[in-house]
């Protein structure tokens, strides 16, 4: 059971000094469901290099990995791949540095976000799927389905991998390579459980890039960066 339990500031504040992470909640006001949902350029940032319109807010917060998908689909838009999220991040570090800072700086409160990627064994080797896409019985289908890079980073890091380093030298499947710098980044590597994606974090104590976190796990911080496919 849940309850809502109202503080102050200067309660907020002395969770800060104790470094003890907290969430926010953002009251959702509820809306007719629509098919598609249409964006202002406005509410976007468009990425250049990639050629795509991502949203300036997380949206879905709370939901597990797959119903951020549907619900990201029904909607006409979708998640961000692990190089979109990395050409995100690279752009809005230039161009948006406010919303760079909300994603990545380490302080409360808990902020977090669902990527597209997950990570199966097929025939005794570890795949990386991703551009998800719902079929008509409703389930997840990868459209690309892959090895995992050889030279991906294959043992945690907590702390730390260097998160300027990973930007600049991702695998091309996104993922940081097995020379990578240290920094102050956590690390999660890809496990061969077939019950593992990606999220990206930041709180109080650190910020982390996990590719062994549950699809099931949602806690109301977990959000998504749409891409956004259709404008008005």
């Amino acid at each position: 059971m849940r309850y809502l339990i109202e503080v102050s500031e200067k309660v907020l504040k002395g969770l800060d000094q104790l470094e003890i992470p907290y969430n926010l909640k953002k009251e959702e006001k509820s809306e007719p469901k629509a098919k598609t949902q249409e964006f202002n350029k406005d509410d976007l940032i468009y990425v250049p290099s990639i050629d795509i319109y991502v949203d300036k807010e997380r949206t879905h917060l709370g939901k597990k990995w797959f119903e951020a998908h549907k619900l990201l689909q029904e909607q006409g838009n979708r998640m961000l791949i692990i190089p979109e999220f990395i050409e995100f991040l690279k752009y809005t570090q230039e161009n948006h540095k406010d919303i760079y800072n909300e994603i990545t700086e380490v302080r409360n409160p808990w902020r977090s976000e669902w990527l597209d990627a997950d990570f199966k064994v097929k025939n005794k080797k570890l795949y990386i799927n991703y551009n998800h896409k719902l079929d008509l019985n409703g389930n997840l289908i990868p459209k690309n389905s892959e090895i995992l890079n050889k030279n991906t980073l294959m043992e945690d890091k907590m702390p730390g991998i260097s998160l300027e380093n990973w930007l600049k030298n991702p695998t091309k499947q996104g993922l940081p390579n097995k020379n990578i710098k240290s920094g102050d980044l956590s690390y999660w590597y890809p496990r061969s459980n077939n019950n593992s994606v990606a999220w990206f974090y930041a709180n109080v104590g650190w910020a982390g890039f996990d590719c062994n976190w549950y699809p099931s796990n949602s806690p109301s911080s977990l959000g998504v960066h749409a891409v956004v496919e259709k404008l008005k």
